[in-house]
C-alpha cells in the first residue's frame, strides 16, 4: 500500500521514469491489463512501452485535470478511484503489484533503523549498478516512518535530476559532434576536390578521434566504478564497525544476563529459606496461642468449680421450689385440658354448621349458572358435580414474559383463584428451575403455603458455556399421568411446544385451557385451547 502523501511528493515525469526502471516489458503489459487502463487487449499489445508507462502514471495519480497540454487525452484511460461493485482502484492495484515485486526490499528496509538507511542508501550509484534501485526506493517510499519516506523522496529526486542532466549533456555533445562531423565532411569534400591525396589522411583522423572518444568513455566508466567501489568500501567499513559494536554490546548483555541469573538463583534460595523460617515461626505462634488458651480454660475451670459448689447448694433449695411448682402446674394443665375439650366440641359444631352453609351456597351458584346458560350467557358448563381441575404452571415462562414486557411479577395466588373458580381443584403444580445465584426459597415457600406443589430442578450448564433448564417434557409427563383423574387441564404457559400435548388432551375428551400473556403465547396454542385467559394488570404485582 502506498504512502498517503506519495501523490503530493512525486510528479508525473518522475513516476513514469521510476516505473520504467522498476518494471520489465511483461510486467507492464500484465499491470495494464489487470488495472483495465486499456480495455482492448489487441490495442494494448499495439501500444509502445512509453505510452503504456504514461497511462499507468496517469491512472495512479488520477490526473484528469492536471495533464500537460502535450498529453493525448484520448490515449489515456483513467479509471475511477473505485469501481461500482467495490473492486480495488487502479491506484490500489498498482501499489499492491509494486509492493509484491519489492517485497524482499520492503522486508529488508523494515528491519533497518533510520540511521542505517541514511548511511547505506546515501547515494544511488551502488543501487543502480546492482539493479536494486527501484525496489529499494519503492520500499523507502511506502515505509510508514516519515523520516524513511522523506529519504526515499530525496533519493528519487536526486537520481532523477542527475539522470536528466546527464541525458541533456549527452544530447548536447552529440549535437556538437554531428555539427563538427558535418563541417569536417564539408572540408573534406572541398579538400578532396583540390587534392585527392588527403582522403586517406582524413580517414585516419576520423579513426583516431573515434579511438580517443572510446578511451575517454572507458576512462570515465573506470572513474565512476572506482568511485562506487570506494563508497561501497566505506559503507562496508561502517557496517563492520557497527556490527563490532553490536557484538560487543551482545557479549556485554550476555555477561550481564549470566550475572542476573546467578543473582536470581541466590535470591530464590533466600526466599526458600525465608519461607521455611516463616513456616516454623507460624507453628511456634500457633503453639503459643494454644497454650495461652489452655491456660485461660483451666483458670476458668477453677473459678467455675467454686461457683458450681456454691450454685449446687442454691440449686438444692430451688429444686424443692420447682417440685412444688410442677405439682401446681399439673393441676392447672388438667383444668386447661378439660376446658380445651369443651372448646373443641364447640368448634366441631360450628364446622358442621359451616359445611351445611357451604353446600347451600354451592347449590345456589349451580342454580344461578344454570339460569345463565339457559339465557345464553357464557360461563362454565356446570353440573351437579363440579369439574375436576389440574393446574400446571411453567414458572420460568411466566416470569420472563412478565419481566420483559411489564417489568413486574405475576400474582400466582390471584391467578389460581381466578382460573379455578368454583370448580374442584385436584392439584396445582409449579415447575421451577433453580439458578445457583438466586435464592428462591421465600418465593417457593409462599407458593407452597397457598396451595401449589413445587417441582424443582437445577439449571444445567453445557460444555460450551450455554445453559439449559426447562420443564416441557416433565409437564407433559405429569399431565398425561394425571389425565384419567382430571376433567380440565389448565396450562399456565405460552410455549408453542405444548401444542401436541393440548391436542392429546382434547383427543381424550378433556377440556384444555391456557392462561398466559397474549404477546408471549403461540397463536397455534391459542387456537387449539378450549379457552384462553389473557393475563392483565389485575394479576401483576
Amino acid at each position: 500500500m502506498s504512502h498517503p502523501s506519495l501523490k503530493s511528493q512525486i510528479h508525473r515525469d518522475q513516476l513514469t521514469w521510476f516505473l520504467d526502471l522498476l518494471l520489465d516489458e511483461r510486467e507492464i503489459f500484465q499491470l495494464s491489463a489487470s488495472t483495465g487502463i486499456v480495455p482492448d487487449i489487441d490495442r494494448l499489445y499495439a501500444l509502445p512501452r512509453r505510452e503504456l508507462l504514461a497511462n499507468l502514471t496517469d491512472a495512479f495519480l488520477a490526473v484528469d485535470s492536471s495533464m500537460t497540454p502535450t498529453d493525448d487525452i484520448s490515449k489515456v484511460h483513467t479509471p475511477k478511484p473505485e469501481t461500482s461493485n467495490g473492486e480495488p482502484s487502479a491506484k490500489e492495484l498498482t501499489s499492491r503489484f509494486l509492493s509484491e515485486k519489492a517485497q524482499a526490499a520492503i522486508s529488508r528496509v523494515g528491519y533497518m533503523e533510520v540511521s542505517e538507511i541514511e548511511t547505506f542508501f546515501k547515494t544511488s550509484d551502488i543501487l543502480i549498478e546492482s539493479g536494486d534501485f527501484a525496489e529499494i526506493v519503492w520500499a523507502l517510499l511506502t515505509d510508514q516512518r516519515t523520516a524513511v519516506a522523506e529519504h526515499g523522496y530525496k533519493l528519487l529526486n536526486t537520481t532523477y535530476e542527475s539522470t536528466k542532466i546527464a541525458s541533456t549533456n549527452g544530447y548536447k555533445d552529440l549535437t556538437n559532434r554531428e555539427q563538427s562531423e558535418k563541417i569536417r565532411d564539408q572540408d573534406s569534400v572541398d579538400l578532396d576536390a583540390e587534392n585527392p591525396q588527403l582522403e586517406h589522411l582524413g580517414q585516419e583522423i576520423v579513426q583516431l578521434e573515434q579511438q580517443l572518444a572510446a578511451s575517454r568513455a572507458n576512462y570515465v566508466s573506470l572513474e565512476k566504478r572506482h568511485s562506487r567501489l570506494d563508497q561501497q568500501r566505506s559503507f562496508l567499513l561502517e557496517e563492520n564497525k557497527d556490527l563490532k559494536n553490536r557484538a560487543e554490546t551482545y557479549h556485554g548483555n550476555e555477561k550481564r544476563l549470566k550475572e542476573l541469573e546467578q543473582e536470581n538463583h541466590r535470591l530464590h534460595e533466600q526466599v526458600t529459606q525465608h519461607a521455611e523460617t516463616r513456616t516454623a515461626l507460624g507453628q511456634l505462634i500457633e503453639e503459643r496461642d494454644y497454650l495461652l488458651a489452655e491456660k485461660e480454660r483451666l483458670t476458668a475451670q477453677l473459678k467455675g468449680y467454686d461457683q458450681t459448689r456454691a450454685a449446687k447448694e442454691g440449686f438444692a433449695a430451688d429444686l424443692k421450689l420447682v417440685e412444688e411448682a410442677i405439682y401446681k402446674g399439673h393441676q392447672e394443665i388438667e383444668e386447661f385440658q378439660t376446658d380445651l375439650d369443651k372448646y373443641f366440641d364447640a368448634l366441631e359444631g360450628c364446622h358442621e354448621t359451616a359445611r351445611g352453609a357451604l353446600a347451600q351456597i354451592r347449590q345456589t351458584l349451580t342454580y344461578l349458572d344454570t339460569q345463565q346458560n339457559a339465557e345464553g350467557t357464557a360461563g362454565y358448563p356446570m353440573t351437579s358435580e363440579q369439574p375436576r381441575v389440574g393446574v400446571f404452571v411453567d414458572v420460568q415462562n411466566m416470569f420472563y414474559a412478565a419481566k420483559d414486557r411489564y417489568g413486574r411479577r405475576v400474582d400466582y395466588i390471584k391467578l389460581l383463584d381466578l382460573i379455578v373458580g368454583p370448580r374442584y381443584l385436584m392439584g396445582a403444580y409449579a415447575y421451577v428451575v433453580q439458578i445457583p445465584e438466586i435464592d428462591q426459597a421465600p418465593f417457593l415457600s409462599l407458593l407452597e403455603h397457598n396451595g401449589y406443589t413445587i417441582k424443582s430442578k437445577d439449571l444445567r450448564l453445557r460444555g460450551d458455556g450455554s445453559a439449559k433448564g426447562d420443564w416441557d417434557v416433565g409437564i407433559a409427563v405429569d399431565v398425561v399421568s394425571m389425565l384419567g383423574s382430571l376433567d380440565v387441564v389448565i396450562l399456565a404457559s405460552g410455549d408453542g411446544d405444548f401444542c401436541p400435548l393440548a391436542e392429546l388432551i382434547k383427543q381424550q375428551d378433556k377440556r384444555v385451557e391456557v392462561v398466559a400473556f397474549e404477546h408471549n403465547t403461540s397463536m397455534d396454542l391459542q387456537q387449539i385451547a378450549d379457552q384462553f385467559f389473557p393475563i392483565g394488570d389485575e394479576l401483576l404485582i
